[in-house]
């Protein structure tokens, strides 16, 4: 949540990635990564975290359905913060971003969203259920 979603290294490995093709799987908070992508994504979380809103330009997985632990997870799951605060949640980030976000009918149960070359899962409990259309995915 605080230094792949700017990393231009893992920016330019995911765009190889979908460039090529390649599946990529992320769940729970790791789809954020995929704002690497941006050509600024420093400039884009910043204004994120400052403003509450920001709009991404050009990015590759515009359009894309996607999952991420949801903001009502997160406000579910606020005390296990200690009184420490997110500066924004990964499902407004990656829907500011362009991402279509797909959500699970009950909070912490397993979804899985698979468009094209990427597999997401929404949170936790994904995570098995990622690695299964995963590994079918690699047959």
């Amino acid at each position: 949540m605080q230094d792949l979603l700017v990393s231009p290294e893992l920016g330019r490995l995911l765009a190889n990635f979908h460039v090529k093709g390649k599946i990529t799987a992320l769940a729970c908070h790791g789809p954020i990564a995929l704002l690497s992508t941006l050509p600024d994504a420093a400039a884009f979380t910043t204004k994120l975290e400052s403003s509450g809103s920001a709009k991404a330009e050009a990015w590759i997985y515009a359009g894309y359905k996607m999952t991420v632990i949801s903001n009502q997870e997160e406000e579910i799951a606020k005390g296990l913060l200690n009184g420490g605060e997110m500066k924004f949640y990964p499902q407004t980030a990656l829907q500011a971003a362009g991402g279509n976000f797909v959500s699970n009918d009950a909070p912490w149960s397993s979804n899985v969203v698979t468009d094209r070359e990427l597999i997401t899962g929404q949170n936790p409990g994904s995570a098995a259920a990622v690695a299964a259309e995963l590994l079918k995915r690699l047959k």
